[in-house]
């Protein structure tokens, strides 16, 4: 599995490359950089999505970067980058300093919090349709992209997915890419015979339009689904019935609550009016990404989060009335207190 004690430092002031998003601006507006992934992947669409409500509704001006959370986490150290969207799995390796994120920052880990909870995302490896491979199983000795590079995300999904049929990398005829969108194009050149694909990604839509795209089920028996959680626990089942792009019938994928996290010293002010602008302009979501049509409210403050809450956020849901019991045991635990 890739380490991301093997990448490069990244180069200081990559924040300025961050692209602007739309909404009326002012010369004063504060700037808080957001990461996202590369164009093409569903994060980066609901990172300019969520960007653009914000900076719409509020005085902040939201600029996406369009990078791996393995560039920006460290960003936000050094306060180049200040929020942005994760799945908690990769979020818990990150701040635990443990799988593909051992040993970063000398061992402690990168400095997290969460803002909120949103969209369930939908995982798993996808094949071309007229490829003859139905199932997981059928991976076995095929091209499968599951080293994805500094993109720590994309190479936990695709193991998890192959351990939920009892396959491991060794499996497969293991090819590298250096992120998610360029996984899927491998699929479409002909590189590969199977790679990660999200739901509602517009490269997803690119490998349909090509060549049909075919998303695989996944198990939902408990020691299949045992072996997925071994690899990144908080993956969950999800039932998609069929329509969308990549399920052209029923299928089960591997899911997980899409999180906006941020440096542990955003300010309390900055941290609030985040939250205030989507809490009170979350309809304004969905028209600009179809995916974001359940990200609600009452998704925001979950039991199901991997890494504490910013205080600020604590605050906020607090002053809301969402802030539950089961809410703040799980957030007492994750903090260490």
């Amino acid at each position: 599995m890739f380490n991301i004690s093997m990448l490069k430092p990244v180069a200081t002031g990559l924040a300025l490359a961050a692209t602007l998003i739309g909404g009326a601006q002012h010369a004063e507006a504060e700037i808080v950089v957001m990461g996202g992934n590369p164009e093409g992947s569903l994060f980066y669409a609901q990172s300019q999505a969520i960007g653009a409500v914000i900076s719409k509704n509020t005085d902040i001006r939201i600029d996406v970067l369009p990078q791996s959370p393995t560039v920006y986490f460290p960003m936000f150290m050094t306060q180049e980058a200040d929020i942005g969207l994760s799945s908690p799995i990769e979020a818990n390796f990150a701040v635990r300093a443990e799988g593909p994120y051992e040993g970063v920052n000398d061992g402690a880990g990168y400095p997290l919090t969460t803002l909120m909870l949103g969209s369930p995302i939908r995982l798993s490896l996808v094949v071309r349709g007229n490829a003859g491979i139905d199932t997981i199983a059928d991976l076995k000795g095929k091209r499968v992209v599951a080293d994805y590079g500094a993109f720590a995300g994309s190479s936990i999904t695709a193991e998890a997915v192959l351990a939920n049929a009892g396959l491991t990398t060794d499996d497969v005829e293991l090819v590298s890419v250096s992120s998610y969108p360029e996984g899927v194009s491998a699929v479409i050149e002909g590189r590969a015979d199977a790679a990660v694909g999200s739901m509602g990604s517009g490269i997803l839509q690119q490998l349909n339009a090509a060549e049909g795209a075919k998303l695989l089920s996944i198990d939902l028996a408990e020691e299949a689904m045992a072996r997925s959680r071994e690899i990144g626990s908080a993956f969950v089942p999800l039932e998609v019935k069929a329509g969308p792009v990549g399920a052209d019938q029923d299928i089960t994928v591997l899911s997980y609550g899409t999180t906006l996290y941020a440096r542990p010293d955003l300010s309390d002010e900055t941290v609030t009016t985040i939250l205030q602008a989507i809490w009170d302009h979350y309809e304004e979501l969905k028209p600009i990404h179809p995916s974001l049509g359940t990200w609600t409210p009452d998704r925001f403050a979950s039991t199901q989060t991997m890494v504490s809450y910013h205080p600020a956020a604590v605050a906020f849901y607090k002053k809301q009335g969402v802030w539950t019991d089961e809410v703040e045991a799980r957030n007492s635990e994750l903090s260490g207190q």
